[in-house]
C-alpha cells in the first residue's frame, strides 16, 4: 500500500494563513468530489496545522474549481447551461446574447457570433476549446472575483517581492526604493506566498465579504465560515440573528471584511460586550437599522453597516439620531430601534428603560392634548431638535418647560435631564421621536 505524502504544511495564525488553509480545504474537497484522489490523499489537519500534498495543485485544476464555485459570475457557463436545455425561452435567448459579449474574454473568443438557434453546437464547441481561457480572464479581472482580493496580474505567479494582496502590494518599479530603510529595498519586510492565491474562496460571495479568522481550531474556521459562504448580507447573516450565529464566531473574534468598492481590506474585533447587545433581539428590532437616509436623491446612504460598526466599537448612536430628527421623511420607527440599541450601549439597564418609558408616554400624553394642533407640536419638536443637535442643553431643557406649561403636562422625567444631561440623552430622544406620528417598519421607517 502505497504511503500518503504531504510535503507542505500550513499553520494558522495570521489571518491570510487562515484564509488560505479554508481555501486550500474547499479546493482540495471540490478535487475529491470529482474523484481526482481520495481525501487522505490530499489533506489532513490537526487544532492548528494543514498538511497537504501539493503535487495536486495545478493550474487547470484551481481553475475548474474557479468554475465550479464561482459559476453565477462564470458568463460562458451561464451560456452553456442554457443551451444544454432541450427548449429555450425568449428571455433565454436574450440572456445568450448578452454573455456571449459581457466581458472581453467572451467578446475575444465569440467575436460578433450571435446565437440564431442554428448555431448551439458551434458555441458549445467554443466554450469546451477555450474552457480555460474563458474562466482564467473572467476570474483574475472579475470586480467581485479575484481582483477584488488580488492584484489581478499576479494570479499563478511565484512568490513575489511583495504580497499580492490589494492594499499589500506596491509597484516595485516606482516605490521600490522608498519602501525600504533609508532607501535600501532590501530591507523592506514583505510575505507573498503562491498559495495566496486560494484567499478568495475563503470570503462569503457577498458585495461586503467576510471571513472569520475563528482560528481556536481549523474546525472551528471551516464551521465559522461556511455558515456565512452564501449569504447575500452576510452582515445581516452574522449580527441580525446572533441567537443562531454566535456558536460560529464566539467572543473577541477577528473578522475581516472586503468590500467591492474599497481598495483594502478591513479589520473588525467581535467583542463580548457587542455580541451580547446583537443577542438582545427583545430589546430592539434589527429590521429597525436596515434602511436608506436620504434627503433627496442623489445622496442615500444604507445605515446598516455604519450602525452595526458602532455597535463593534461601542460608539454611541446620538449623531445618526440627531441626523434623523432632521430628514424630511419620517424615521420615527428606526429613531425608537436606535434609541434602543443606544440604551444598551450606555448600559441604562432596567431603571433607564423606565425613565424611557415615562418619556415616550408624556409626549404621548401631549400629542393627546394638542391633537389638533398639529402645527404647534411641530413647532415644538424643531426647537427642541435644533437644540439637541447644537449641544445646546439650557435651552432644550428651557424648550421643554415651555411645552410643559402650554400642554399642561407634567414632565417626570425632565428632572434627570436638568441633572445630567449628556447621560440621559436617551431621554430626550425617546421624547422627541415619541412627538412624532408612528413611522412604517415595513419601509424603514418612512411614512
Amino acid at each position: 500500500m502505497e504511503e500518503k505524502v504531504f510535503d507542505c504544511t500550513l499553520e494558522s495564525g495570521d489571518w491570510r494563513e487562515s484564509a488560505t488553509i479554508v481555501g486550500l480545504i474547499k479546493y482540495f474537497d471540490f478535487l475529491y468530489q470529482n474523484g481526482v484522489a481520495d481525501k487522505s490523499e490530499l489533506y489532513e489537519f490537526e487544532d492548528d496545522y494543514l498538511r497537504y500534498n501539493s503535487n495536486y495543485i495545478s493550474e487547470e485544476n484551481y481553475l475548474l474549481f474557479v468554475e465550479k464555485y464561482f459559476k453565477d459570475a462564470m458568463h460562458h457557463k451561464v451560456v452553456e447551461n442554457i443551451l444544454l436545455k432541450d427548449e429555450l425561452s425568449e428571455d433565454e435567448i436574450s440572456i445568450i446574447n448578452d454573455k456571449l459579449k459581457a466581458n472581453q474574454a467572451m467578446k475575444s473568443i465569440f467575436g460578433k457570433i450571435k446565437y440564431t438557434g442554428e448555431n448551439k453546437e458551434e458555441i458549445l464547441d467554443l466554450i469546451e476549446k477555450n474552457r480555460l481561457k474563458l474562466i482564467k480572464e473572467t476570474y483574475r479581472r472579475g470586480k467581485s472575483l479575484y481582483s477584488n482580493f488580488a492584484n489581478e496580474n499576479l494570479l499563478f505567479s511565484d512568490n513575489n517581492k511583495v504580497c499580492r494582496l490589494v492594499n499589500y502590494c506596491a509597484d516595485m518599479g516606482k516605490k521600490g526604493k522608498s519602501l525600504g530603510y533609508y532607501w535600501d529595498n532590501n530591507t523592506f519586510e514583505f510575505k507573498d506566498e503562491k498559495i495566496f492565491d486560494f484567499i478568495p474562496f475563503a470570503f462569503s460571495k457577498s458585495y461586503d465579504a467576510f471571513f472569520i479568522n475563528n482560528n481556536v481550531s481549523i474546525k472551528e474556521l471551516k464551521k465559522s465560515n461556511s455558515f456565512i459562504e452564501n449569504s447575500e448580507n452576510t452582515r445581516t447573516t452574522l449580527f441580525g440573528n446572533m441567537k443562531e450565529s454566535a456558536e460560529y464566531i464566539g467572543f473577541d473574534v477577528e473578522v475581516i471584511l472586503k468590500s467591492r468598492d474599497k481598495n483594502y481590506y478591513e479589520t473588525v474585533y467581535v467583542r463580548e460586550k457587542a455580541i451580547n447587545i446583537f443577542k438582545q433581539s427583545d430589546d430592539f428590532d434589527y429590521k429597525g437599522i436596515k434602511f436608506w437616509y436620504r434627503d433627496d436623491e442623489k445622496n442615500s446612504k444604507y445605515m446598516e453597516p455604519e450602525v452595526v460598526n458602532r455597535i463593534l466599537n461601542g460608539i454611541r448612536m446620538d449623531s445618526i439620531i440627531e441626523l434623523l430628527f432632521k430628514s424630511k421623511n419620517n424615521h420615527s420607527y428606526n429613531i425608537k430601534t436606535l434609541i434602543a440599541i443606544n440604551n444598551l450601549i450606555y448600559e441604562g439597564g432596567s431603571e433607564m428603560t423606565e425613565k424611557m418609558k415615562s418619556a415616550y408616554a408624556s409626549a404621548k400624553e401631549v400629542r393627546d392634548k394638542l391633537k389638533n394642533q398639529e402645527n404647534k407640536i411641530n413647532s415644538y419638536k424643531q426647537k427642541l431638535i435644533s437644540a439637541v443637535t447644537f449641544k445646546d442643553k439650557d435651552r432644550f431643557c428651557e424648550i421643554l418647560l415651555q411645552l410643559s406649561s402650554f400642554s399642561g403636562v407634567v414632565f417626570d422625567f425632565a428632572y434627570d435631564l436638568f441633572e445630567d444631561f449628556e447621560n440621559n440623552k436617551n431621554l430626550a430622544y425617546t421624547f422627541i421621536n415619541a412627538l412624532n406620528k408612528e413611522g412604517n417598519k415595513e419601509n424603514g421607517g418612512d411614512k
